[in-house]
């Protein structure tokens, strides 16, 4: 029961993460993006440390795990936004996506150089299938024009998500998720602070501010920095960084279903076929747990029929 609270865990994060892609287009309306994140970083930080102050659930980290939760902030959601909010102006959505979608796969490298983790075939097939079938989803419009610059910083986002893997991991092994992400929107606010005050700072200051935009920057602070990086953190714990990481192709699934029931968008079979496929590849990335999941199951039937 507790492998499916895990898997659980991390679908819901999944679709945290999704809905955001829709809150976004609300509040990029009124605010710019570096507004936008700061002020999410910013209420995840002052909630986070109510929450640990309140009910008492601070833990003492030392000096030296500080850094590394520096590093570990700075790599996400420092580094990856400053690579895919730029990177996205100089792309096509599609090349974009694409080369988004690429961090399991590029993840699974780090965590077998890094990390050491077992990588079987049937999780490299898995990882394959997925992928194929987020570039199914992502081809709904195919336009791969781009410049350099553009694919450069969307590599950077690409490789800050897998170095926040590897370094992350090695704090699930110490600390509990909510230290982890408490410590991870701090820093990650101290980071933005500055492009805040540079670049956003006066606009803030002299912009008609927006009830709804406002709301739903505190609703992805809420949903996104805080409640899907806590139910993560405990994933990448429990599964290690690659399977955990196949899950995040289920983000473009729920935008698509998310589109689809919000925003009354057409499902096309091609559209249709990426989501099967994703799910499959998902699936069989999973399957050495679902097996043994499976036999502890007969086994415990087996027993209770005997007695």
């Amino acid at each position: 029961m507790k492998q499916w609270t895990i898997y659980l865990r991390a679908v819901l994060a999944m679709l945290f993460w999704a809905v955001t892609f829709v809150w976004i287009k609300v509040a990029l309306v009124t605010y710019r993006p570096y507004e936008i994140v700061f002020l999410r970083l910013l209420l995840a930080s002052v909630l986070l440390f109510g929450v640990t102050r309140l009910f008492r659930q601070s833990e003492k980290v030392s000096a030296k795990d500080l850094r590394y939760l520096m590093l570990v902030a700075f790599c996400e959601p420092f580094m990856y936004f400053i690579g895919e909010a730029n990177g996205m102006q100089y792309v096509s959505p599609t090349l974009g996506s694409l080369i988004i979608s690429t961090i399991p796969l590029v993840s699974a490298l780090g965590a077998w150089i890094f990390l050491k983790e077992r990588i079987y075939p049937l999780l490299i097939v898995g990882l394959l299938v997925s992928f194929s079938g987020v570039a199914l989803l992502s081809f709904a419009e195919p336009d791969l024009h781009g410049t350099l610059k553009g694919v450069l910083l969307l590599m950077v986002a690409v490789f800050s998500g897998m170095f926040y893997g590897i370094t992350v991991r090695r704090m699930t092994l110490k600390y509990r998720s909510l230290t982890i992400v408490t410590w991870q929107n701090f820093f990650g606010m101290l980071y933005m602070l500055p492009l805040f005050l540079y670049y956003d700072l006066g606009h803030f200051l002299t912009v008609r501010h927006s009830a709804v935009g406002l709301l739903t920057i505190a609703a992805m602070s809420v949903f996104a920095s805080v409640g899907a990086f806590l139910l993560y953190t405990g994933v990448i714990r429990e599964l290690g960084l690659i399977r955990s990481n196949v899950f995040t192709n289920l983000i473009p699934v729920f935008t698509v279903f998310l589109a689809f029931f919000i925003l009354g968008e057409r499902l096309s079979l091609r559209g249709a076929a990426g989501v099967t496929l994703t799910v499959l590849g998902l699936l069989i990335s999973q399957s050495h747990d679902l097996r043994q999941l499976r036999r502890k199951s007969l086994s415990k039937n087996l027993s209770q029929s005997g007695m």
